[in-house]
């Protein structure tokens, strides 16, 4: 009766724990980072305005329609005032004023093109704050899963603790091994449960640390999946994000050097208005009218500012060709180490499993001989805490090598 007692004490208890707890994965967490990330939006913001860029552009070379008004009195009093030749003593202007730039359709192509240009870098920009993104909650959500993967071990080995405690306390008092032996026992029992407790308050830590970064507003628990952690196909510099960098910039690098080119041709504009314009002095009411015309501008000396910008433009791409070159050798390097630490890891997982086959049979042997005396408790004790201490080991080298993997897979330059 006090057994059902306690067992239905203890649904009641818990039974809202396994109401809020829930089983998560990676993907969910990376989906809500990018959602809610303020530097993702702000990007997709710089996007769309570039396209209304090249929109106003295309307007500013388009008919400029403008109305203009002007009323004017220069009185001329005892013969002082202004000279009525120039200003004819009074004016009345209303007219509709329409311009239009004249260029060529190379012109305007390339000056659009700079803004294509701007367009794709901020995407690429976007691209790689994304997978810094996607490198960070990735990390994050691995040492999130490796708490909860300590505090499983930790109630595994504190439940096997438990179960032994009652055949141990029962062949003490039988004498087969002294109450010393078992108290030394207890005091492993103990330790494992404080361990156990600490485990806790760090995995529950670590998962909020993960909501942070992922901006959600969460305190509840979260069983988080094992991330599939799959070394990706390719790591070619030549296609990475960090290349098309460098082949957006010597692409902008080429368009600025050709508007500055245009920067010193001829222009051409034409305008034409249309309206009342009269001083006011003979038939006024005869002035309505409109005239066309064209306007015509050619740089003819800047004080070599073109040659000066030219040559500015080229120190540029020199530096981009350098800063190029050293970034793939940084790249290429940064994939072998990590690919060598990985191939580190995983040897060390593979031996740290055979050790623990022996050290779990060590303890299964000893089991036995504990019951008969032949084994002494300190000796069954040693082979429990290097068994804990190989799982540990395992769990910790697992995690470094899934930490590798998602740094090469989004691969960061500093």
């Amino acid at each position: 009766m006090n057994k059902r007692l306690f067992l239905m004490i203890s649904i009641i208890f818990c039974w809202p724990f396994l109401v809020i707890a829930q089983t998560k994965n990676l993907p969910y967490y990376l989906q809500q980072a990018k959602i809610n990330s303020p530097l993702l939006s702000n990007y997709q913001n710089q996007i769309e305005s570039i396209g209304w860029d090249s929109i106003k552009l295309k307007a500013s070379y388009g008919p400029q329609v403008a109305a203009n008004g002007n009323l004017t009195y220069a009185p001329v009093v005892h013969g002082w005032g202004y000279d009525n030749a120039i200003t004819n003593g009074q004016n009345v202007s209303a007219l509709m004023v329409v311009t239009k730039p004249i260029i060529g359709k190379n012109n305007l192509d390339t000056r659009l093109q700079s803004f294509r240009i701007n367009k794709d870098i901020t995407a690429n920009q976007s691209k790689l704050s994304e997978k810094a993104l996607a490198q960070s909650i990735t990390q994050q959500y691995i040492t999130s899963y490796g708490s909860q993967q300590q505090l499983a071990l930790a109630n595994e080995i504190l439940s096997f603790l438990k179960k032994e405690d009652t055949t141990l306390r029962k062949l003490a008092r039988s004498s087969v091994f002294r109450q010393t032996d078992y108290l030394a026992f207890k005091v492993s029992l103990q330790q494992q449960q404080l361990v156990k407790d600490q485990l806790k308050a760090q995995a529950l830590n670590e998962l909020g640390n993960l909501n942070y970064l992922c901006g959600l507003q969460d305190s509840s628990f979260q069983n988080l999946q094992s991330p599939a952690m799959q070394i990706a196909n390719e790591f070619s510099f030549d296609s990475s994000a960090y290349a098309k960098t460098y082949r957006l910039d010597s692409l902008k690098n080429s368009n600025d050097a050709k508007i500055i080119g245009l920067n010193y041709k001829p222009t051409i504009s034409a305008f034409a208005d249309g309206g009342y314009q009269s001083s006011l002095v003979d038939v006024p009411y005869k002035n309505l009218g409109l005239s066309v015309g064209l306007n015509f501008s050619l740089p003819i000396y800047d004080g070599k500012q073109k040659k000066a910008s030219l040559m500015q433009n080229k120190l540029l791409e020199d530096s981009r060709q350098k800063q190029r070159d050293f970034a793939k050798q940084q790249y290429q390097q940064k994939v072998l180490q990590l690919q060598q630490q990985i191939q580190q890891y995983e040897e060390l997982i593979r031996q740290g499993e055979q050790q623990m086959k022996y050290t779990k049979t060590l303890i299964d042997a000893e089991k036995q001989q504990l019951e008969t005396g032949d084994v002494r408790m300190t000796d069954y004790l040693l082979s429990i805490h290097n068994y804990l201490d190989l799982r540990t080991g395992i769990i910790q080298n697992n995690l470094s090598r899934m930490l590798l993997i998602a740094q090469l897979n989004n691969l960061i330059l500093l």
